[in-house]
């Protein structure tokens, strides 16, 4: 806190002194974010591709629409990216591909950061026998393998994409539950918890009012990094064959048929992997940029 010199007030044309704007830490995470030059252009990469697949295919061909007399044809002015084995347009596809691919690793991300968040919060905060039992259930589901939990969901539930969903966030919120109890740990007896607590605020209130908004700078980081993981995994599925199906598409399965048929056209593995690949890429700069950014010891520098 700044203090200022005392001033003889009662003086003639005297001035108040002026208050000193203050700094919040989230304006001051928001600097140190923008003078990150990967994390920005990460950011705004994220955004582009985003809009292009939300409104690409609105303006393309149909990424169904089959012209089996063209059969696989190399880039050109009709067909930007080329066209697959059977006729239909590839930048529609891929296109519509990320629409699929993009709109997994949000829903699942958000599946994960709700049941993560809320499971590690009352873990952490409850603590004792309550604290053990459930972070023991969290060790007993990480020993399950995913994909063998993805199989049998996929037998009893049939396939579905909404499933997918599920799947994939009912097994990413393991890691968030496990960054959010250590967190609560380390900030559970701090003055302003035991001020709530001498209020006599209920332990719902105190964590989803006092804890949790104290503790976003972790989970928006590990956010931003669990989207890739969710699309990596979607694209793992469908190169299994246990994700999206036809006539459905996404990156995972546009390269999983390409890699099939590289060796004679490339463009169908080559231009589905690098919009993959820069939408991977530039979520962990962001995820980077942001960790960095919103680190307190940074913030004390």
């Amino acid at each position: 806190m700044t203090i200022f010199p005392p001033r003889n007030l009662s003086a003639p044309g005297a001035a108040l002194p002026s208050e000193e704007s203050g700094h919040s830490p989230w304006s001051d995470a928001w600097a140190r974010l923008r003078k990150n030059r990967l994390a920005v252009a990460g950011g705004i990469v994220v955004v582009v591709l985003a809009v292009l697949c939300a409104a690409g295919p609105i303006f393309s061909q149909s990424y169904e629409e089959q012209n089996l007399d063209l059969g696989a044809s190399s880039p050109s002015l009709a067909h930007w990216l080329g066209t697959d084995t059977l006729g239909r347009d590839l930048l529609a596809r891929v296109l519509y591909g990320g629409r699929i691919s993009i709109l997994v690793g949000l829903v699942a991300t958000v599946v994960a950061l709700v049941i993560g968040v809320t499971y590690g919060a009352v873990a952490g905060f409850v603590g004792g026998k309550a604290d053990t039992v459930m972070m023991r259930v969290v060790d007993i589901l990480y020993a399950l393998p995913f994909t063998i939990f993805v199989i049998l969901l996929m037998v009893f539930f049939g396939r579905n994409i909404f499933l997918l969903f599920f799947a994939i966030g009912a097994v990413e919120w393991l890691t968030m539950a496990r960054i959010v109890r250590g967190q609560v740990l380390s900030i559970k007896r701090m003055e302003f918890i035991e001020a709530a607590r001498a209020l006599g605020y209920g332990r719902r209130r105190i964590i989803f009012r006092h804890i949790i908004p104290n503790i976003l700078g972790p989970i928006i980081v590990y956010t931003t990094l669990t989207i890739p993981a969710v699309m990596l995994l979607e694209a793992f599925l469908s190169f299994l064959g246990l994700g999206v199906q036809p006539p459905m598409s996404s990156w995972g399965v546009l390269i999983k048929d390409g890699a099939d048929k590289m060796e004679e056209y490339w463009w169908l593995l080559v231009f589905p992997g690098t919009a993959f690949s820069l939408t991977l890429f530039s979520l962990n700069f962001l995820g980077d940029g942001l960790r960095d950014a919103l680190d307190v010891r940074a913030s004390k520098d």
